[in-house]
């Protein structure tokens, strides 16, 4: 536990116009120092890739009423250039999200460019935050159409993020600080309800193809995925409700039998 104020470095990879990403920086705003440095366009399922040829530009923006640096790369590449690069000092924690839908199962988190912010944390030896929202289909489809959310769920999930940012916070992240590792937080769809929370494991969630050929081309078109039904899994979590909470430790990936 910190006896001072906490430095926080907050991004995403759903680029700053997410409205998830306002309500966490209201929320963190009230909880240390704040310093965001996020990509300049979205960056879903670039996991924890970095720009390893051509130039990345960084500029200076406001955000949501609080200064930020734009960066045109990835998730982790934000993260790793605010710590050796833009941040006037050393970060206690990096936060990433709240991402636009979950991110559970095997599969799906190491594809998530959310959870790839966390990991570039946790190989610079800090701890991390990786926050994500579970939205019903229509609220979803409507995102993607519109990049906004209908009034009466912006409102909803306001709401809920103002409650249960805190909470995650007092439970996971004050006796996190001296730690390396990465708390995978998916919040369910529940307004005006105060679901539990749940310490899952990461569920052996894969998926099949991922392109459709249309014409000369291949585009992204997931379609389908083969769950984990065990109901100690993230994804089984919060299918009942709950926030599932899963610790992600990257000293003990390359461990075998």
């Amino acid at each position: 536990m910190l006896d001072r104020t906490p430095c926080i470095l907050l991004t995403n990879d759903d680029s700053h116009d997410s409205p998830l990403f306002h309500f966490v920086i209201d929320a963190l705003h009230k909880l240390g120092e704040l310093h965001v440095v996020v990509p300049a366009t979205e960056q879903s399922w670039k996991g924890k890739s970095m720009t390893r040829f051509g130039s990345l530009y960084v500029e200076e923006i406001a955000i949501h009423g609080t200064p930020a640096w734009s960066v045109t790369g990835t998730p982790a590449d934000c993260v790793n250039l605010a710590l050796y690069n833009l941040l006037p000092r050393r970060p206690d924690i990096v936060v990433s999200g709240i991402n636009i839908g979950k991110n559970v199962g095997l599969g799906f988190v190491f594809a998530s460019g959310t959870v790839g912010a966390c990991l570039e944390a946790n190989i610079a030896g800090l701890p991390a935050l990786a926050l994500s929202q579970e939205l019903t289909r229509e609220d979803f489809i409507h995102w993607d159409q519109h990049r906004a959310f209908r009034p009466e769920t912006a409102t909803a999930l306001r709401a809920s993020i103002d409650t249960l940012v805190p909470r995650i916070w007092s439970q996971f992240v004050t006796t996190h600080f001296s730690e390396k590792t990465t708390w995978n937080i998916n919040f369910p769809f529940a307004p005006g309800q105060a679901p539990d929370i749940h310490r899952t494991r990461l569920g052996y969630t894969t998926y099949r193809d991922c392109f459709r050929q249309r014409g000369d081309q291949y585009h992204f078109a997931l379609a389908a995925a083969d769950l984990d039904p065990a109901a100690d899994t993230d994804d089984a979590t919060l299918k009942a409700g709950h926030i599932s909470a899963t610790l992600l430790d990257i000293r003990t990936f390359g461990q075998g039998c």
